[in-house]
């Protein structure tokens, strides 16, 4: 996001519903966070970029956001880029939650230079790659070593997917600056209850939430290959994760993180890069959510977007995730070629 895009001194909130997969971890390096603001709104920060230069002739819209193989094998990159910080997702089949592993680094004139934690499931460190990517006529190029047993060193050139993001009520805005944005389409509805049908609570929320309540796959927004992957992790004393859905495309996805539990909600950040509903492709936006009876009900919230007029009578706004389902159940969510075909909305 470039500069003229400075989020507005007032906080406007919104509610959308749109398909995701969110992953979270915890990490032993940054202690979550337990004491909280008194409001239960979530603040969504629009994080104007910073003029940091990459490469001759780069910025950080080059880089940033979603980056897949388009054959051999599968790898998947995430990057959010707010002046020199990264931070984002890497995976192999992303609807197999045990591949996601975590991204840290550095934006400059070398391009991104970066680690991926992998973890184990109590959140402990299992290993870490170092790697550099680099931007080059429309592709990226990651070269470094794997920290796996016998890993070795690897290069892989990624491509920006060329089906974009998939069409929602709401215009998608888009990175690379070249590509259109995707018009809205009113006639995509959500199933859960968040497009005006009747919503009833299933019962009481939990009034003290944990880690264990949160962590894992919830699974919202359809069925099919466009359902939404919402994936939470630990990664040391944090949360962690990511969004997608479909689950092999890096624009129907994001990475989740700044997770905080405060009595009986959970709050967190979709780092919206590449892709966005709205006029922006780059901004926070900010999740507040209550959990229970095997669903987490969900409201989300931007500052640069305006508030969404009043609901009907009886309608409670937001939309609705079912879980968690054990990290573990997810393996060998895999497709038997790379990319897989067929597993997107009609465009």
């Amino acid at each position: 996001m470039r500069d003229n895009h400075s989020p507005k001194s007032a906080r406007r909130t919104f509610a959308v519903t749109v398909p995701c997969l969110f992953v979270v971890l915890a990490s032993a390096e940054q202690p979550q966070t337990t004491s909280a603001p008194s409001s239960h709104t979530a603040r969504f920060v629009v994080a104007p970029v910073q003029s940091i230069r990459g490469p001759a002739g780069q910025d950080a819209d080059d880089y940033r956001g979603g980056w897949r193989t388009d054959s051999g094998e599968a790898h998947t990159y995430e990057f959010s880029i707010r002046g020199a910080t990264v931070r984002g997702i890497y995976c192999t089949y992303c609807a197999d939650a045990t591949t996601l592993a975590f991204v840290d680094g550095t934006f400059g004139p070398d391009g991104i230079t970066f680690e991926v934690t992998h973890v184990n499931a109590d959140g402990s460190t299992a290993y870490k790659d170092q790697a550099l990517a680099k931007f080059n006529q429309g592709r990226l190029i990651v070269t470094g070593t794997s920290g796996a047993r016998g890993g070795g060193k690897f290069e892989r050139v990624l491509i920006k997917d060329p089906r974009g993001p998939d069409p929602i009520p709401a215009m998608v805005s888009v990175l690379p600056k070249s590509r259109p944005s995707v018009p809205g389409d009113p006639q995509r509805r959500n199933p859960d209850g968040a497009d005006g049908l009747p919503y009833i609570q299933p019962g009481p929320w939990k009034a003290k939430l944990t880690e264990k309540d949160v962590v894992g796959v919830w699974l919202g927004f359809g069925v099919g290959a466009p359902k939404q992957f919402f994936i939470i992790k630990r990664v040391g004393n944090k949360l962690r994760g990511m969004v997608c859905g479909t689950c092999d495309n890096p624009y129907t996805m994001a990475a989740l993180d700044d997770f905080v539990i405060e009595g009986d909600t959970l709050k967190f950040n979709i780092l919206h890069e590449d892709w966005g509903d709205g006029e922006i492709p780059t901004f926070y936006k900010h999740v507040t959510a209550r959990v229970g009876w095997n669903e987490m009900r969900c409201t989300t919230a931007a500052d640069h977007q305006p508030p969404p007029p009043p609901p009907p009578a009886g309608r409670v706004p937001g939309f609705s995730l079912q879980g968690p389902v054990p990290i573990d159940a997810t393996a060998g969510n895999v497709w038997p070629d790379w990319p897989p075909q067929n597993t997107s909305s009609p465009r």
